[in-house]
């Protein structure tokens, strides 16, 4: 079996889901240096809501963190989080300048993004892959977990379909409400990773309801290798799982 391989949401997910974006440049520069050292796989780094959290709230100028804290990752690939129509806030932006954002964070090193359709629609989303692309930046595709009548094996069956048609970086199973359980983990991942054919698949959760470490044991079980994790005290709770946790949990063969 290959080894797991983990993305770090500290910076972005984790904070922004625990402390509403809470850190200022000045607590994540002295760390960031020390987290590429760390072996992650990629690391979360940066999302358009954060320039109005820091400009209306911090004081702060945004851009010092995108330019200053991105020379600090030499080894470990960065990620922005959106796209050219989700631009990761609830707020409509004008195309052009989501574009130009998306341009300054590929000059400076950040070239993946991890982005959403509320609807799980992907072939809307086939232009937006290919503008990305043709910006310098590859696209990992959300296939949001949601429970009513609808989402059913057959739905998941379907998307996962059409999210590997349109050729994604990755698709990501992304529980963004904490709601997966691990009964659930054992029917689903194994219906979407043979959907998702060739195109490999990331494991993300908010542990809301307790069980989403219990859910990413499960999910290693059944093949998935890339594991979206914290480090605390930005784990858990509404954010992702500790990695310390999982790491603690899942057999030392598939982590070296």
């Amino acid at each position: 079996m290959s080894e797991i391989h983990f993305v770090d949401t500290t910076l972005r997910d984790g904070q922004q889901s625990l402390w509403a974006l809470g850190m200022r440049t000045g607590a994540m520069l002295p760390i960031a240096a020390k987290m590429d050292q760390a072996g992650f796989e990629s690391m979360e780094f940066f999302v358009s809501i954060m320039i109005k959290k820091y400009v209306r709230e911090h004081k702060e100028n945004p851009w010092v963190w995108l330019r200053e804290g991105t020379k600090r990752f030499r080894r470990t690939r960065l990620r922005y989080h959106g796209g050219m129509r989700g631009s990761g806030s609830f707020e409509k932006l004008p195309s052009a300048a989501v574009r130009l954002l998306i341009e300054r964070a590929v000059s400076h090193g950040i070239t993946l993004t991890r982005t959403s359709d509320c609807w799980n629609d992907f072939q809307t989303f086939k232009k937006e892959l290919q503008d990305l692309r043709e910006i310098g930046m590859e696209t990992i595709v959300n296939l949001i977990y949601s429970v009513s009548p609808r989402h059913t094996d057959e739905y998941y069956a379907e998307k996962a379909r059409a999210a590997a048609a349109i050729r994604p970086y990755r698709i990501c199973f992304k529980d963004v409400g904490g709601l997966l359980t691990p009964e659930r983990t054992r029917t689903l991942i194994p219906i979407i990773l043979e959907n998702a054919g060739d195109v490999p698949v990331e494991f993300h959760a908010h542990c809301n309801n307790g069980l989403a470490p219990i859910c990413y044991l499960e999910a290693v079980k059944l093949g998935i290798r890339t594991l979206h994790t914290a480090i605390p005290p930005l784990a858990n709770g509404s954010s992702q799982p500790s990695i310390f946790n999982l790491c603690g949990l899942i057999p030392r063969s598939l982590l070296c």
